[in-house]
């Protein structure tokens, strides 16, 4: 009877193993799809945390306890991935561990890509072709909230990050994606200073996209939006050297680029060019929002390191130019 009890209470455990591993572990078939992301720095517990509330997993706990087993807790890199509702445990760690095939291929959009860069580097990195993603993210059937009627391009609104490119994603997928990202991470910003300047929240995302093509060093972008700002109150051209080669692919813009007609050419037009020149990351949209307290018009590279001065004097202006490291002259 003894012997009988033990085989019965044996059978229970391995049938409630085999259940909690099957619901809360294993379950690899999953549901619908859910993006994550992951910071730097997060713990398995936080991780958890946010996997258990998107219904990809049943236990934080759980998935903290296997990440410590499988030596991963504190070793999941920071980016975007694409889980799947209900998929369990096991499969999350294999796909946040870079083990599973779901887990696709890891692309990273730098600060001051433009949409023709993000389309190439898709093009040669995944499956999707670097002209179908220029269709879907100039047609239009991807919007944000900032953008103006007229306007279809995605150009600027497409946010800097890690994405994970699954085999099944779309070029519309991806490019919503991408903007959905520019929604959360700009959702907290202030944008009174511009609007009180006469910007709307898009115009806002061109100034910092001009900011994050021109401003070399951290500590020049707040300033290089104050140049911006202080020429627009003048009616100035801007002249700012990168909208003069936006589309082209040389970076240093030689005279003739400067004489170049382009709607976007600000030493040919006045006020900002018709739309962001380059994807703007969050320290450059925060310079756009809250620019430096100076009254300089006009700055110049004057370290190799590609730090500029600033100053409102034409000649002041002048000599620097002459004394600009031979790299930055075109």
């Amino acid at each position: 009877m003894k012997r009988l009890l033990t085989i019965a209470l044996a059978v229970v455990i391995v049938a409630a193993v085999a259940g909690a591993y099957t619901v809360f572990i294993h379950r690899p078939s999953g549901g619908a799809p859910v993006t994550i992301d992951v910071s730097k720095g997060e713990t398995a517990a936080q991780i958890g945390q946010q996997l258990e509330s998107a219904g990809v997993i049943r236990s934080a706990w759980l998935f903290r306890i296997l990440a410590k087993l499988r030596r991963i807790d504190g070793h999941i890199e920071a980016g975007q991935y694409q889980l799947r509702k209900g998929m369990g445990t096991q499969a999350a760690l294999d796909v946040l561990s870079g083990v599973a095939g779901e887990a696709g291929v890891r692309i990273t959009v730098p600060e001051g890509f433009t949409l023709r860069e993000i389309a190439a580097r898709l093009g040669a990195k995944t499956k999707i072709g670097e002209e179908a993603f220029v269709a879907a993210a100039t047609s239009g059937a991807v919007r944000t909230e900032v953008e103006p009627p007229q306007v279809s391009s995605l150009e600027g609104l497409l946010f800097p990050q890690t994405y994970v490119i699954a085999n099944d994603d779309t070029a519309v997928g991806i490019a919503r994606r991408m903007v959905d990202e520019f929604s959360t991470a700009t959702a907290s910003l202030d944008w009174s200073y511009a609007l009180s300047r006469g910007l709307t929240r898009y115009q806002a995302v061109i100034v910092a996209s001009l900011i994050e093509r021109e401003a070399k060093v951290t500590e020049d972008r707040a300033k290089v939006a104050a140049v911006i700002y202080n020429r627009l109150a003048r009616r100035m051209r801007l002249q700012v050297d990168a909208t003069a080669i936006y589309g082209i692919p040389h970076k240093v813009p030689t005279q003739a680029d400067l004489l170049r007609r382009s709607p976007y050419n600000t030493y040919l037009i006045a006020g900002l060019p018709p739309t962001p020149i380059a994807s703007p990351g969050l320290a450059s949209l925060q310079a756009a929002l809250h620019p430096a307290p100076i009254d300089a018009l006009y700055y110049v590279v004057c370290s190799p390191t590609g730090r500029h001065c600033f100053t409102n004097s034409v000649a002041e202006f002048q000599r620097l130019q002459r004394l600009a490291p031979p790299e930055t002259r075109g």
